[in-house]
């Protein structure tokens, strides 16, 4: 039975190629699914693509293989991996792409491949050429029994993460989404299940979280997003635009 392939790529809509990745896929498998999770991934960001990967895995079913690509390294000696973690497939760059898929996943549920990559393809242009059609190779079997050398240490962002000294959690925005959420790299994991008592960044603080978008008053809140990460939001406007952080801000949590 052959699984779905989701692209999420910096690739943009303007040029040929997102549209080539089909293509390519189609060459090895004119019957597969292709499905666009996002081309819209701000060029080379892998932090934000990191993100948007792991945002998508929790919408898809299991067994799913995601062609991820954001590569400002093609043509490289970064390696060209394949992963299965948990239920989810991915193949792409070894950049940290793969960050919140790995870490996230049980050491014993998770296994990585270094994918080969051919004599003839592209330097430049290694998502038409290596990883779309390996994603059709995936796809068209049910269990990740593919051929290549095991990888053990798989690149994994130490920005992706946040960290915790006592009682309080330091972390980033990682992303600012169409809406002008500023999400984050504290995730609710984070916590140890203890209570928020306040959240700040540069020039800007909130005290506690929020469940809804429409629990913030006239000015920023915090609160839990559906990816399990913290996000500064405005209520109908841009987190930035009512005191809220910016992209790459640092992000502080005070715990009770």
């Amino acid at each position: 039975m052959r699984q779905p392939i989701v692209f999420v790529t910096d690739y943009g809509r303007d040029d040929a190629y997102a549209a080539a990745l089909i293509g390519a896929v189609w060459r090895v498998d004119p019957h597969a699914l292709c499905i666009e999770g996002t081309h819209g991934i701000p060029a080379g960001d892998v932090l934000a693509g990191a993100y948007q990967l792991k945002a998508l895995a929790r919408s898809f079913v299991a067994g799913v293989v995601f062609c991820a690509v954001v590569d400002p390294g093609v043509g490289t000696d970064r390696r060209a991996i394949a992963i299965q973690a948990g239920d989810v497939r991915c193949v792409g760059p070894d950049n940290g792409l793969i960050s919140y898929l790995w870490e996230e996943t049980a050491p014993g549920d998770r296994r990585a491949l270094r994918v080969g990559i051919a004599p003839g393809a592209s330097p430049t242009f290694h998502g038409r050429d290596v990883f779309a059609p390996f994603a059709a190779v995936l796809a068209s079997r049910e269990k990740f029994d593919v051929d290549g050398d095991l990888v053990d240490d798989p690149v994994v962002l130490d920005e992706a993460f946040a960290r915790r000294g006592g009682s309080r959690v330091t972390g980033r925005v990682a992303v600012v989404d169409h809406f002008g959420n500023a999400i984050t790299t504290i995730r609710v994991s984070d916590f140890g299940g203890a209570e928020v008592r306040a959240v700040t960044w540069p020039g800007g603080a909130c005290a506690g979280l929020v469940t809804t978008y429409a629990g913030i008053d006239s000015g920023p809140g915090a609160l839990i997003g559906s990816a399990g990460h913290l996000e500064v939001a405005g209520r109908g406007a841009a987190a930035a635009a009512v005191g809220g952080p910016h992209l790459g801000d640092t992000v502080e949590v005070e715990l009770a």
